[in-house]
């Protein structure tokens, strides 16, 4: 049977139609982007992946040719330690001694070094509580080098023109010397504890200053310089050769980056603020000793801080406040 449509239903027929006409065409367009969107992503995804696998291939190629490089660099390394062995064996035979002699002198050198580092630690505690018993915080900046390999470069003057405090003639002589294990170093540690009056020819204060510097001690146990500054002080931030101050001023991080130096074996400091002794060694925190607590902070085996009751007994104050009186001729700040 057939049904006859009305004018405007077959209008609206017509128009659906061509909606749907329409449509279909749309889809059509939006099938054949959809194709060649998915054709470039086959495409670029073959040449990503033939991209990754010739990076792949340079890459294994590149860990076998580190390989082979570092087999070849520790076979220089194997031959360069015989060679120096070679020419450490024929230097012992000149020189007239046996490996095991040299090996003595090295241990003797070592033992030496830590007698030194006892001592000075030693000195910086007495000095600190002194301090404390005198109600003056004074700091103090100690430096145990071997000045024969000092390059030069690694300490300076602290001010232009000073003059060397132990330039003096009381400081002359081998019964003068400022050796650790002499009354005579007393002398030069309340030297650098000091603060500075600094007048004028005509007697007039123009000022007050702290003794700033390092105190340089040699591997013969002698005081041989006076204030004098660290070059070129580097963090752990730049200079893996040193750790993260965990607390400290300018001073502490001018040690820790001296104790991390060639020349250097140790690097002390009292603090002006509250008197602490810390010690450094080749970069690192080696302990500390508070006066006020009488505590003592050391490191164990895993390098955790152990924190216990110091030996140190309390030390009266027998050093006297003195002014030391410094003519501005004789020491001019740059």
């Amino acid at each position: 049977m057939f049904k006859i449509l009305g004018s405007q239903q077959y209008r609206r027929m017509l128009t659906e139609q061509s909606q749907l006409q329409d449509r279909c065409q749309e889809l059509e367009e939006q099938v054949k982007i959809l194709t060649d969107e998915k054709d470039q992503l086959s495409q670029a995804t073959k040449e990503q992946k033939q991209e990754l696998e010739e990076r792949s291939i340079d890459l294994t190629q590149l860990s076998e040719n580190y390989k082979l490089l570092e087999a070849q660099l520790q076979e220089i390394k194997d031959q360069a330690e015989l060679g120096i062995e070679n020419v450490i064996d024929e230097t012992i035979k000149q020189i007239g001694l046996s490996r095991s002699q040299i090996d003595k002198l090295q241990a003797d050198r070592a033992d030496l070094i830590q007698l030194y580092i006892d001592k000075l630690y030693s000195l910086a505690r007495h000095f600190a509580v002194s301090s404390r018993g005198m109600d003056n915080n004074r700091g103090l900046f100690l430096v145990l080098a071997d000045y024969r390999n000092m390059s030069g470069v690694s300490f300076s003057e602290f001010h232009d023109g000073q003059v060397e405090h132990l330039d003096q003639g009381k400081y002359k002589g081998i019964d003068q010397l400022p050796h650790i294990f002499s009354t005579k170093v007393q002398d030069v540690l309340s030297f650098m504890g000091e603060r500075t009056i600094l007048r004028d020819e005509a007697g007039k204060v123009t000022g007050h200053e702290e003794r700033d510097g390092a105190l340089l001690i040699d591997l013969q146990g002698i005081s041989f310089r006076t204030c004098m500054m660290v070059e070129g002080v580097r963090t752990y931030r730049v200079y893996d050769k040193v750790e993260q101050l965990v607390k400290g001023s300018a001073r502490h991080n001018a040690a820790l980056y001296a104790s991390s130096l060639e020349e250097v074996m140790a690097a002390i400091v009292v603090s002006e603020e509250n008197s602490e002794v810390t010690l450094f060694i080749d970069g690192h925190f080696a302990k500390s000793f508070d006066p006020i607590a009488n505590t003592e902070t050391t490191r164990d085996e895993d390098g955790n801080f152990v924190q216990a009751e110091s030996d140190t007994k309390a030390i009266e104050a027998v050093e006297p406040e003195t002014e030391i009186i410094v003519e501005e001729e004789d020491y001019v700040t740059a």
